[in-house]
């Protein structure tokens, strides 16, 4: 996950101790990097899209940002094998 940019948290308070711990400029790169696999997914497949999205414009919930985090750790794991 390290290569791939991507902070090795599998909780969200382990995920904030991180990014806390990391330079701004290396935190924003992380983010970005995060997002961008998470989008991706979501084009992939639409059906994994309504687990991470409620619409354009509102604020995800919760169990969205959870479900993003799972599903990013999940497609590197894979990937990695």
């Amino acid at each position: 996950m390290i290569e791939a940019g991507i902070v090795p948290a599998f909780t969200g308070d382990e995920l904030k101790k991180m990014l806390e711990s990391m330079p701004i400029k290396e935190r924003r790169i992380a983010q970005r990097k995060f997002r961008k696999i998470w989008r991706k997914l979501a084009k992939e497949d639409h059906a994994l899209e309504s687990l991470m999205t409620s619409g354009r414009g509102v604020s995800p919930s919760k169990s969205e940002k959870r479900n993003r985090a799972v599903l990013v750790l999940s497609e590197l794991f894979i990937k990695s094998k």
